[in-house]
């Protein structure tokens, strides 16, 4: 039986630290108060040199009364035998 499971998407350099650039600015701006980032550099042999699996997520729009959620990832069924 498979489950349904928020995985890591492959990302430039570049495009992981524009995402690191947003979640910092907006921590210093009150506008984020909790979230999640996990990088690594990809197993795989054939992936592109200097790309990263990322799978974040954060709040967002909290300066603005409940705000919402910026997610990273990509939702896939997986066994539930591999790990998170």
């Amino acid at each position: 039986m498979s489950e349904q499971r928020m995985c890591p998407v492959l990302m430039s350099q570049l495009a992981l630290l524009e995402l690191l650039d947003d979640i910092r600015q907006r921590v210093a701006d009150g506008d984020s108060f909790e979230g999640s980032l996990e990088y690594l550099m990809p197993g795989a042999d054939d992936a592109p040199p200097r790309t990263f699996d990322v799978r974040a997520s954060y709040r967002v729009g909290n300066s603005l009364g409940q705000g919402g959620m910026c997610m990273i990832g990509e939702w896939r069924e997986v066994s539930p035998e591999v790990p998170a």
